[in-house]
């Protein structure tokens, strides 16, 4: 019903079926022709054999797969315009896979550069909604190699300064560097003082960083899907927690939403602390918070992706929602993710719930949650076939028609 084979006879999930991409890095989200342009153009370190070499896309560790993440990003400064065109292109192609939603996310930087790039993607994100309706909103991110302080003064930026779809805050970078706990601060900040909601990277690597994220949580925050207030609290990643049962079983209860992200970690090895975890080891140091290994470490990372344990997580209970992360890096794209999850023993009866967990813990208004939701209710008469997204009624425009200063 929602999938069918491909040429491989692999599984492959229809562009019919509505889907949102809830973790994608824009500055990572080039598309092919974008990326050889840039390699001829001397604008990047990463040769044209970065994507016709299968090995060149897994990384044994997350080290690794930063390292091609800057060298990718070693390009010529990026002009509005071009900034824009990233977003836009990337939002209306993801649209003519069925996506009706995205959060995409920028790093915060001080200065004028960070003010140009977030109008330019907001740029982009007005002209794909206006060519073709995808609803997409930005996730300012701050880095945790930079520090706590560097978190804090982001959040206070963003409390003082209101960028446009700007609607949650995000930590990523290396889970090792110090305790997520140190973040609580600029947690507590976005939250209450920026309004924004929270969706941080946790426990991609290390299980033991989830339970500085738990703590880390402004209390006020959890269980919000229960209220009319339109912030939400998700997880990036997760996937470690799959060690043990009392930890996944914290964030079922606590409703905590797991933005899944197959591609990437199957193509990204675990550090040797990770991989050295056995039964009945104890993760966190912390008398009070400790969790016990109780379950196999998964042959999922940089091995076997059918044995991801995304199944897992939903017997437990835990929301589910599928991101891209970086897509010229992993080779993938929301449609792809969501074929994933089939190759991981997902029943593909479950693949709309995916879009309806994200939609649930969305950071919107509810309007346009419910307009949202009724389009995945409805998605067989409001979404049909695979061919590229037409223009609106409102005629087909650039994103450049939407920046102030595009030459600045």
């Amino acid at each position: 019903m929602y999938a069918d084979l491909d040429e491989n006879g692999k599984k492959r999930v229809k562009y019919e079926l509505p889907k949102a991409d809830m973790h994608v890095h824009i500055s990572m989200a080039w598309d092919d022709g974008r990326f050889i342009r840039a390699v001829k153009k001397g604008y990047t370190t990463l040769g044209p054999d970065f994507l016709t070499n299968r090995d060149n896309r897994y990384f044994a560790d997350l080290s690794e797969h930063h390292f091609a993440y800057e060298a990718a990003r070693k390009k010529a400064q990026l002009t509005p315009v071009g900034l824009s065109d990233i977003v836009q292109t990337y939002l209306q192609k993801i649209a003519q896979q069925g996506a009706i939603y995205a959060e995409i996310s920028n790093s915060f930087r001080s200065g004028y550069d960070f003010d140009w790039q977030m109008e330019a993607i907001a740029a982009g994100i007005d002209a794909a909604k206006h060519n073709t309706g995808i609803e997409s909103r930005i996730v300012v991110t701050t880095l945790r190699d930079h520090g706590y302080e560097q978190a804090e003064k982001a959040a206070q930026h963003l409390a003082k300064v209101k960028y446009r779809h700007v609607t949650a805050f995000g930590l990523v970078g290396n889970e090792e560097k110090d305790d997520f706990y140190n973040y609580a601060k600029s947690f507590k900040i976005a939250y209450n003082d920026a309004g924004l909601g929270l969706v941080p990277h946790v426990a991609e690597q290390y299980p033991a960083n989830a339970i500085g994220f738990l703590d880390a949580l402004p209390k006020e925050a959890l269980n919000q899907g229960h209220t009319t207030d339109p912030r939400r609290i998700r997880a990036g990643h997760a996937t470690t927690i799959h060690l043990s049962s009392d930890l996944m079983n914290e964030f079922a209860q606590n409703n905590i939403c797991i933005e899944s992200c197959i591609s990437s970690n199957n193509r990204i090895g675990l550090p040797q602390r990770t991989l050295n975890y056995n039964i009945g080891d104890i993760i966190g140091s912390g008398a009070d918070r400790q969790f016990a290994v109780d379950r196999p470490l998964s042959t999922y990372f940089n091995d076997k992706i059918e044995q991801h344990p995304i199944t897992e997580f939903i017997q437990r209970g835990i929301p589910i929602c599928l991101g891209s992360d970086n897509p010229l890096l992993q080779n993938t794209n929301i449609s792809k993710e969501y074929s994933q999850t089939l190759r991981a023993g997902v029943d593909q009866k479950l693949l709309l719930t995916f879009t309806e967990n994200a939609i649930k813990f969305a950071n919107i208004d509810n309007e346009t949650r419910q307009t949202l939701m009724g389009k995945v209710k409805e998605y067989e008469s409001l979404i049909k076939g695979n061919s590229p997204p037409s223009a609106t009624s409102n005629g087909y425009v650039h994103a450049s028609n939407f920046l102030t200063h595009p030459n600045r």
